[in-house]
């Protein structure tokens, strides 16, 4: 959509940020800030104490993406230094933690390593000599050696912090005894016979639970840990599509029709598209190219000269004018030897690797082994182990000065190509027989909404949004009208996306800045209006009685069939206790106390009942004993004790891996806990 459109569909908007602009002549900036809550500098984050500035923010983010980092987590990544810094730097300090010159130069350009920097730079071999070269090359000017040390501060601070993890995770030890009760519990074994009736044996109806009990419930489990909920937004949206009608796409079919005949009587196809201000792009094809196509087909039986089109294919309408014929082969393979310069733009360097080239050349073609001078010479280590041999790549592949001497020049033949690599030694091993192509100059057109067709959309949303005064009129007039609805529950406040939507950022900060109940104005998002109603707000902690009252009225009515279940549970013999409740006697299987599920009786584990059994001496009947799936009474038939050993080393390793794994997130994630992470950014 162009600039002009969008601002059109946002004019509200745009007259108050005239206004805006228009105060910016009388007030100071700072002031005008201030009458909008945000100041000079507003903050975007809290943790013990250390407050983080949106111009501190900003700036970093923006560093780092002068640095060349980029993608949609980078200023999450941000952030997350940011705030863990602040928690961490007290400790750092103290334990005097650093990266020596020394070092930072080994882990650049010798072995010392760093999962950062392997992560970051060094992910491949190719990767890493280019990170080096670069590196070096940094340092040969004054805007270089600045760029060198902003990377040597990120790249410090990110090897400190792995230093830090490393000592946390190293601190973390399991004992013998701890193994010892893990190998118990997992080789410990109790077979017990059983009779449960279960909660979903009882009809709701048979049990009446007031509102006071459910209340009671609430207030006696709101501090679960399966209850305490996460901050967060819930939200319900529908989408109103913005997309091309049939009259736009007729629309854009008969422009390039009054293009066509232009075109084709055109003395200079660049000169044509200049003066149109359009690019246009040549491609080279096959008859298997078009055969999906029956317009493209034709392109073989046109004369040179001839504007073929409009023809639509997917979203785009094209014009192509067959500009000539040629026979060329499909693919071809190759060996060569690159000799890559040290530092780009050294003209003196690039003149000796030239006379190097031409000195390897003239060797192969006096009969040099060019399979051992590649391993030699080259710098290319994706080829050079191979004696830099490239088997058959199609065109479009390499780099054009490479790959057109690998397909304009016979099998056999050698010569010196320069790329942006380097120079390269080639010679042309193969190629695949010669097949007919056609080239073609091609402009393409998308079929795009028109200004008309975007603004009736954003007139529906408008007053469907207009029209909503609670939860089931929103959705009731979004079926009526055919407004496809998503619910988005758990909305983190920095979101990306969301379910049922690819770029949400726009919609989640809406939903942060709302209040329940609330309706958005239509906000352009995925190619779609989208309308927004906020159902919940959720704050960190303890779940409002409102939000949970139907999982609470859910387990007031399991506590209540306990209650009756347990009354029918009495008695000391398990048949005749079986029979009363109309089930059968069962039996367990032997169950570890380390997996306490019980076959036969539901998906949820029954510590308690295991634990029970496993205690209980044989032959007794014990309960009734309320559990996860039902009511129980047991009778144990027997404990088989857990294999006697010397140590438990295995048991010990797995418990230690476990215990490492991410301990170190799980240590900061405490300390924000502790702290009171605040995070405001929107």
């Amino acid at each position: 959509m162009s600039l002009i459109e969008k601002i059109r569909n946002r004019q509200g908007l745009l007259m108050v940020m005239i206004g805006i602009g228009m105060l910016g002549f009388l007030v100071p900036y700072d002031a005008v800030m201030a009458m909008f809550g945000g100041g000079s500098n507003p903050e975007v984050g809290e943790v013990g104490g250390t407050t983080i500035t949106a111009m501190e923010y900003q700036s970093e983010v923006q560093n780092r993406r002068r640095l060349g980092f980029s993608g949609e987590t980078l200023a999450d990544e941000v952030w997350k230094d940011l705030t863990e810094g602040a928690v961490l730097s007290d400790g750092i300090a103290a334990l005097g933690l650093t990266v020596t010159d020394d070092e930072y130069q080994e882990l650049l350009f010798g072995t010392g390593t760093s999962d950062y920097l392997s992560r970051a730079f060094f992910s491949n071999a190719q990767n890493k000599q280019y990170w080096q070269q670069n590196f070096s090359a940094m340092l040969s000017t004054p805007e270089g050696r600045a760029s060198f040390m902003e990377y040597k501060n990120l790249i410090s601070d990110k090897r400190i912090r792995e230093k830090y993890d490393a000592l946390l995770t190293a601190g973390v030890y399991t004992n013998t005894l701890e193994g010892k009760y893990d190998h118990m519990a997992a080789n410990k074994k109790v077979e017990f016979d059983y009779v449960l009736a279960t909660y979903a044996s009882v009809a709701d109806s048979t049990v009446d639970v007031t509102d006071r009990q459910v209340r009671s419930y609430y207030n006696a489990h709101k501090g679960d840990a399966e209850y305490r909920q996460k901050a967060g937004r819930d939200l319900t949206f529908a989408r109103i599509k913005v997309q091309a009608t049939a009259e736009d796409a007729a629309a854009i079919s008969k422009s390039l029709t009054e293009m066509k005949q232009a075109w084709a009587t055109a003395a200079n196809d660049t000169a044509f598209f200049t003066e149109q201000g359009m690019n246009y792009g040549e491609r080279s094809l096959r008859r298997a190219d078009t055969e999906t196509n029956a317009t493209e087909a034709g392109f073989f039986d046109a004369e040179v000269g001839t504007v073929v089109g409009p023809y639509r294919i997917g979203n785009m309408y094209r014009l192509a004018k067959v500009q000539r014929f040629s026979q060329a082969p499909d693919s071809a393979s190759c060996r060569h030897i690159l000799l890559m310069p040290k530092s780009q733009g050294d003209e003196a360097e690039m003149a000796a690797l030239k006379t190097r080239a031409d000195s390897l050349l003239r060797v192969i073609r006096r009969g040099g082994d060019f399979e051992k001078l590649a391993a030699t010479f080259s710098d290319d280590p994706g080829s050079k182990d191979k004696g830099g041999f490239y088997d058959f790549f199609p065109r479009g592949r390499m780099v054009a000065p490479f790959e057109n001497f690998c397909f304009d020049n016979a099998p056999g033949s050698t010569g010196v190509v320069e790329t942006q690599y380097g120079y390269h030694v080639i010679k042309v091993e193969d190629q695949t027989a010669p097949v007919e192509r056609v080239s073609v100059a091609i402009i393409e057109q998308a079929v795009e909404p028109s200004t008309e067709t975007v603004r009736n959309s954003y007139q529906s949303a408008s007053e469907f949004a207009i029209g909503v005064t609670d939860r089931e009129s929103f959705m009731a007039k979004a079926g009526e009208a055919g407004f496809a609805t998503n619910v988005a529950t758990d909305v983190a406040r920095n979101a990306k996306s969301i379910a049922g939507l690819r770029s949400a950022a726009e919609v989640v900060s809406w939903a942060w800045n709302a209040s329940e109940g609330d309706v958005s104005n239509p906000i352009l998002a995925d190619n779609t209006y989208v309308v927004a109603f906020l159902d919940r707000v959720k704050e960190e902690g303890e779940p409002r009685f409102e939000h949970v009252e139907s999982e609470m009225r859910t387990g007031a009515i399991e506590e209540a069939k306990a209650e009756l279940l347990v009354a029918r549970m009495q008695g000391t013999d398990l048949a005749s206790i079986a029979q009363q409740n109309g089930v059968d006697v069962r039996n367990s299987g032997k169950v570890a106390l380390k997996f306490p599920t019980v076959r036969g009786a539901g998906a949820k584990s029954e510590p308690v009942v295991v634990g029970t059994a496993a205690g209980a001496a044989v032959g007794e009947v014990v309960g009734p004993i309320v559990g996860e799936n039902g009511v129980w009474v047991i009778s144990t038939k027997a404990v088989t004790e857990a294999p006697a050993k010397d140590d438990f080393l295995s048991e010990q390793t797995t418990l230690l891996a476990r215990a490492r794994g991410a301990f170190p997130q799980r240590v900061v994630n405490a300390m924000f806990k502790a702290e009171g992470l605040e995070d405001m950014r929107n």
